[in-house]
């Protein structure tokens, strides 16, 4: 051991004379300074601080921009107690190693003597550094860290050279350890790569001394609870794995299996303390998962008092960014409790990731903790530093080069968060060493691309090589290998806020689902990931499963690989949208569950057709839970659903839904036939359904339904070939005219007497007999009115454009009188006569519109009561006995304007539409305030001078249920107009 002076001047250099004691303390030597006089606030005598320059062995000299104190006594010359030491410790001849601050470095003015006027001193340190500098033993610093890595690179190299020249330094040379080695008789790398230090590999762990003995010491002060916080990459595993146990362990304690709080942390910490309360394990469960219960207390009061327990926590962040929300308020409220009792005999230590302090915080006695008990790991640098790089090679019988070392260092500047891709980096030189030399080299490292690239290489060669372990290697890996590589490694990620992900464990079965059901591909991926050529193999992934653990896990080697994997950092960007919005959509299905999947919690709008487009652009690379793809399901349904709803299908035609389709992923002819087959959807939702399809297309079913009398609708469809033939007449391009061939037969007008919703002027009932016609479909639309406008005038002439609720020229046409409906009428016979088929066209007659509506045929079974024939119930429509918004547009629809004839997809028996509601339809027939004396043969009945009032049926949009009946009769001036008035059409056989 040698003795060695450490001069400086004071408060200026502190921190930096501190660092030098250290690092010539861990080359055991024994290091004097005037930090040992000062205490006192005194100045050092000056007989004492040269006689303590005379009986050192070495001399260190730091020097900054500070002259230092001028003693009075015996100093003729007046020169600092600084110089005085260094010129005594040149006259005896003493080595000198001399660090001077760099020239051009920042440092404070107020320690700059040429700054404050400090006399003449200004002037004396700056000839003292001239004459200092030209010192063979001179280095230059510009930080405490450095100053101690140049401090044990000096005094090593002059101990080195004393040992070359077999010159014995004072120092005596601790007794070298024999290299260790495996089972297969080979050198152990002594490098760890991207893999946290373990007890096993304790004796190649150096660096960490201060901060193990500051946990110790902790530990020692009964803090039960000590959280270890550093950056991402500093190695707080390491140290509490390879550092701090197995000291523990010599001390007596009993080290707890490690743990990571996982998906389920409870689960976890109950199978660890498992083994030591098996008789009682009603008391464990309840202990743990008992939110009423006093948590561990009962359990640690039953713990052995002789021996000290030991518990560690690694990864403490995991309770953030994997663990199930429920369970992480427990297990933080349990594992904290340890420091709420004094006396345990069960302490914690926990390693977490200094940006995760934030969340930890949201507890409260959590946050006490860190406050109170928190150790702060540092960067490793200095002498720590150079002992993790060269010490585990020397252990081994090998040498870390000057230049080697030197460049490392250079390096490690310019790299924040470096010690992982250090690591690696010596783990790829070690696999890579002189062993003719024994000696890790320069040219070696600037071969695997330093610090920085080394990492990056390999993963690469992971990535593209099967044979990677090759120093060429040819085998590629294929494409579809590749794509699986890429996946893994994204859901292996926890997307984090703004920029910022971290690692997240995954189970291997989630991991080899990413092949589906599909054997063969889950054979590929565990061969790519656990196999000779695998992933683990090279480094980059770790897999295990513990006794305590439900399943095998998979995770990354470490998280560097996040940020200095270029391919990884690529595809995280490229897949960050998709990747951030997997994790929204997790987090609210998550809530949608808690709140029994309430429709209220579904997405909606443009926020699911956004969400749907855009996983669907990554659907290969990122994986969505099954709960939220169970979530994004049920959106799409009740998005559809509610489009469904939407008035504003009505005129949807095929071009414009499929850009929809392109826009709205939700909105596809596959889901609208899921719910027009759908038997228990609600009718509302199957016809639109229905109407979507045949708009795009498709071929649909001809609907018909039966409403009871409590409302309930039953949908059913119709064979074509049961329904009465239809004649098509094409009027101009692919506008026609479809006319229903309406049977001939009897039925009772009207409503009978005592019957509900029944006005005066609809009785008596009484039958009538009617003869075969034709009736259209359909309303006459827009587009047919303005076809048949266009036709040679008869009487009077017809605006073209007549409607209110204009738009869409499949609409209804409306606001026309009864004398313009009877022009059309006319024009049209005049029209098919020309063509040649004969058909006289006219409004219908009241009769016939009734029979029509009614199409009574199919009533004589099942709906006429058998009590009399003579006395028929009809139900009050069509289709049953109720009417409803999904089968009609009348005022409850609340559309408040026409639809689109067809629309509501419900036809009756014969096969006609829009009988009930969306516009009144003119009749010929005058108006009379009741059916006495009416005809029985089905003709009009017009009064000889014409009546004021026309008849109208049917109801129309905005009137309620009752004006929409079957027998329900209007009346309207025949010159007037109305939004709510058109017309259908009738014909008798051809002429």
């Amino acid at each position: 051991m040698a003795k060695v002076y450490i001069s400086s001047t004071y408060g200026d250099l502190k921190e930096y004379r501190e660092a030098a004691y250290r690092a010539l303390r861990r080359l055991g030597h024994d290091a004097v300074a005037m930090e040992d006089y000062v205490a006192t606030g005194q100045h050092p005598p000056l007989a004492k601080c040269l006689k303590d320059v005379d009986n050192c062995d070495w001399y260190v000299g730091i020097f900054a921009w500070r002259y230092g104190y001028i003693p009075d006594e015996e100093n003729p010359e007046g020169k600092s107690i600084t110089e005085l030491e260094y010129r005594q410790a040149e006259k005896k001849q003493k080595p000198q190693f001399i660090f001077l601050l760099e020239e051009n470095h920042p440092w404070s003015r107020n320690q700059m003597d040429e700054v404050t006027g400090q006399g003449e001193n200004g002037m004396c340190i700056k000839q003292l550094r001239q004459e200092l500098g030209k010192k063979k033993l001179v280095s230059f610093f510009t930080n405490p860290d450095e100053l101690a890595s140049l401090v044990s690179a000096s005094v090593g190299k002059w101990e080195r050279d004393l040992l070359g020249s077999n010159k014995q330094p004072e120092a005596s040379a601790e007794k070298r350890q024999e290299p260790l080695y495996n089972a297969r008789d080979e050198l152990i790398c002594p490098y760890q790569g991207l893999l946290a230090f373990t007890e096993k590999e304790r004796p190649f762990f150096f660096g960490r001394q201060t901060i193990v003995e500051a946990l110790e010491k902790k530990l020692n002060q009964r803090k039960n609870f000590i959280p270890l916080i550093g950056v991402s990459g500093s190695g707080k595993s390491s140290v509490v794995l390879a550092g701090l146990i197995p000291w523990l362990e010599e001390l007596g304690w009993q080290i707890l299996e490690p743990i990571k709080p996982g998906f389920k942390p409870l689960t976890m910490l109950e199978s660890l303390l498992l083994p030591y309360f098996r008789d009682d394990q009603q008391l464990l469960d309840q202990c743990i998962n008992n939110q009423d219960s006093e948590g561990l207390k009962p359990l640690l009061e039953l713990f052995p008092r002789e021996h000290k327990f030991l518990l560690v926590v690694d990864q403490f962040e995991e309770l953030f960014t994997f663990a199930l929300a429920e369970q992480r308020d427990r297990f933080i409220e349990l594992i904290t409790q340890v420091a709420t009792i004094p006396d345990f005999p069960l302490a914690v230590v926990a390693t977490m990731r200094a940006d995760f302090i934030e969340p930890c915080l949201r507890y409260d006695g959590l946050r006490q903790l860190i406050q109170n008990n928190a150790e702060y790991l540092p960067d490793l640098r200095g002498l720590d530093l150079l002992e993790a790089i060269t010490e585990p090679a020397k252990l081994q019988g090998y040498e870390v080069t000057k230049e080697l070392l030197n460049k490392i260092l250079e390096d490690i500047k310019q790299e924040p968060g470096f010690l992982p891709l250090l690591e690696f980096a010596l783990t790829q030189l070690w696999q890579k060493r002189d062993e003719a030399e024994h000696r890790l080299t320069l040219d070696t490292y600037e071969a695997i691309g330093g610090i920085v690239g080394a990492l990056n290489c390999q993963a690469d060669k992971v990535y593209q090589y099967r044979d990677y372990e090759e120093e060429k290697p040819v085998k590629e890996r294929t494409e579809a290998e590749k794509t699986l590589i890429k996946r893994i490694f994204l859901n292996l990620l926890q997307i984090g806020d703004g920029e910022k992900d971290t690692r997240l464990r995954q189970s291997k079965a989630f991991i080899l689902s990413l092949a589906g059901d599909n054997q063969e591909g889950q054979k590929v991926l565990t061969e790519l990931i656990e196999g000779k050529q695998g992933l683990v193999k090279g480094r980059l992934l770790v897999t295990g499963k513990t006794e305590r653990e439900e399943e095998a896990w998979v995770d990354l080697a470490h998280e560097a690989l996040i940020e200095k994997w270029d391919n990884l950092n690529l595809w995280r960007t490229e897949t960050r949208q998709g990747r951030e919005l997997a994790k929204q959509v997790d987090k609210d299905a998550q809530n949608w569950q808690k709140n029994n999947k309430s429709q209220d919690y579904l997405w909606s709008g443009d926020k699911l057709a956004d969400a749907e487009k855009v996983l669907q652009q990554y659907k290969d690379t990122v994986e969505t839970t099954d709960l939220a793809q169970e979530f994004l399901q049920a959106s799409s349904q009740e998005e559809l659903r509610s489009y469904l709803r939407s008035p504003d299908i009505d005129n949807l035609e095929r071009e414009t839904l499929e850009k929809e389709a392109v826009r709205k992923l939700f909105f596809n002819q596959e889901r609208l036939w899921q719910l027009l087959t759908d038997e228990k959807e609600k009718a509302q939702i199957r016809l639109s359904a229905s109407w979507l399809l045949k708009q795009w297309g498709e071929e649909v079913p001809i609907w018909t339904a039966e409403v009871d009398k409590q409302g309930n609708i039953a949908l059913s469809i119709i064979a074509e070939n049961d329904l009465p033939s239809t004649v098509i007449e094409q009027l101009e391009g692919e506008i026609s005219l479809e006319m229903v061939e309406i049977p001939g037969g009897e039925f009772w007008i009207g409503s009978r007497e005592g019957e509900a919703g029944a006005y005066p002027d609809e009785l008596p009932q009484h039958k009538v007999k009617i003869s075969p016609f034709l009736m259209g479909k359909y309303l006459v639309t827009q587009a047919q009115w303005r076809v048949v406008a266009s036709m040679p005038k008869i009487e009077r002439d017809l605006n073209p454009e007549p409607s209110y609720h204009k738009g869409y020229s499949r609409r209804p046409v409306e606001c026309i009188s009864w004398y313009e409906a009877v022009e059309f009428c006319e024009r049209l016979s005049h029209w098919s006569q020309q063509k040649g088929k004969g058909y006289q066209y006219s409004l219908p007659s009241e009769a016939e519109w009734e029979y029509a509506c009614r199409s009574v045929i199919s009533y004589q079974l099942s709906v006429i009561s058998e009590e009399l024939s003579q006395n028929p119930i009809y139900p009050p429509y069509h289709f049953g006995w109720k009417i409803d918004p999904a089968l009609a547009n009348y005022a409850q629809t609340a559309l408040a304007r026409t639809t689109t004839v067809g629309r509501f997809q419900i036809a009756n028996a014969f096969g006609l539409y829009d009988m009930h509601g969306n516009v009144f339809e003119w009749c010929l027939d005058d108006w009379h305030d009741h059916y006495e004396g009416a005809p029985i043969d089905g003709r009009a009945w017009l009064i000889e001078k014409h009546s004021q009032l026309k008849l109208l049926r049917g109801g129309s949009w905005d009137l309620g249920p009752g004006n929409c009946r079957c027998a329900s009769r209007g009346r309207y001036y025949p010159v007037n107009r109305a939004s709510n008035v058109g017309l259908r059409v009738v014909a008798s056989s051809r002429t």
